[in-house]
């Protein structure tokens, strides 16, 4: 069982308490001119007792609470024990005092006497445990929640890589057969692309700036193809410094409108591109004979779970008959 398990940090703070507890009653008995049988009882007293009831605490807390959330049993077992090893404590207590308790004088004040005698000294060290407890386990819980994460923010990016190399070499196939001289430069885009994919594949977030070096040659890629079918504007802006995306966000925006939307004689599927000092607006019109919703795929879901993994901020997304709008909050980085 490793409830509660004691680690060496654990029995020295313990040693620390009763070492400091001892000097604190020696010398109490000291100036009340106690005599020297009080010091050799009720010292080690204090220690048996107090050692006795953090073991039962212990046991009660892991088989009572813990494993059978018995909550009522342990209060009632839980003072029992306390009120009984109390009772003995006191016992020993009086005949080291030269006054031997009698039974004319178990009253039920004594009860109460029994109760205090032992909760008041069990009562610091369980809580010095308990709290110490508390913060280590909060600690790791904070550490596999954080590896919990970093593992998902892979696997998303995992997921990214390969939806995106396998549009584009797609693309790049029915570009070979219209113009050879165009599918060279649009492979050099594209391995500029992956091999930047490449290099920030273990990367969660990307600066801004990357990203729209990013965002333009996924532009190109996007034109060569189609020619003006597809139009992006992105008004000529001074970058807000240090803000950053999930890496990859943007081209995976980009790469969502032209998956959704199919340009038609009389239609311009246009992109507007709106940088300011906390977020990124995509905003497209959209395409009447569009067959499938911008809603589905993964591309939009993976970018909501990883900012929900990566900070407090929410993607916006708003469509209505004419427009589908995209709301990318730009992060900070603590340092």
């Amino acid at each position: 069982m490793t409830y509660l398990k004691l680690n060496s940090s654990d029995y020295r703070l313990l040693g620390f308490y009763f070492l400091l507890a001892s000097v604190w009653d020696a010398a109490q008995f000291y100036i009340l001119e106690k005599p020297i049988l009080k010091y050799t009882v009720d010292i080690p007293l204090f220690w048996i007792k107090t050692i006795l009831l953090l073991i039962v605490f212990r046991y009660l807390i892991i088989e009572l609470l813990i494993k059978n959330k018995k909550y009522y049993l342990f209060f009632i077992t839980a003072l029992g024990c306390v009120i009984i090893i109390g009772f003995g404590s006191l016992l020993l207590q009086f005949w080291s005092s030269g006054n031997p308790l009698k039974i004319s004088e178990m009253t039920t004040n004594l009860v109460f006497k029994s109760y205090y005698n032992s909760a008041v000294d069990v009562a610091i060290p369980l809580g010095l445990l308990l709290g110490k407890k508390y913060y280590e386990n909060s600690i790791q819980i904070n550490q596999i929640a954080k590896e919990q994460r970093e593992t998902e923010l892979k696997v998303l990016r995992s997921q990214f890589d390969p939806h995106f190399l396998f549009n584009s070499l797609n693309t790049l196939d029915a570009l070979i057969d219209i113009s050879p001289e165009k599918a060279k430069v649009y492979l050099s885009r594209l391995a500029y692309l992956y091999r930047y994919l490449i290099q920030t594949k273990d990367q969660e977030v990307a600066s801004l700036e990357e990203e729209m070096k990013l965002a333009e040659n996924y532009f190109f890629l996007i034109k060569t193809r189609f020619g003006h079918s597809y139009e992006f504007n992105v008004p000529e802006v001074n970058l807000p410094k240090n803000k950053y995306l999930p890496t990859g966000a943007l081209q995976t925006v980009i790469e969502n409108v032209v998956k959704h939307n199919k340009p038609t004689n009389d239609l311009i599927i246009t992109t507007q591109i709106t940088i300011s000092k906390n977020d990124i607006l995509v905003k497209n019109n959209t395409s009447k004979s569009s067959e499938t919703d911008h809603y589905s795929g993964n591309g939009l879901q993976n970018i909501k779970k990883r900012y929900l993994l990566l900070s407090d901020k929410e993607v916006t997304i708003k469509e209505d008959d004419t427009h589908f709008t995209i709301l990318l909050p730009l992060l900070n980085l603590e340092h």
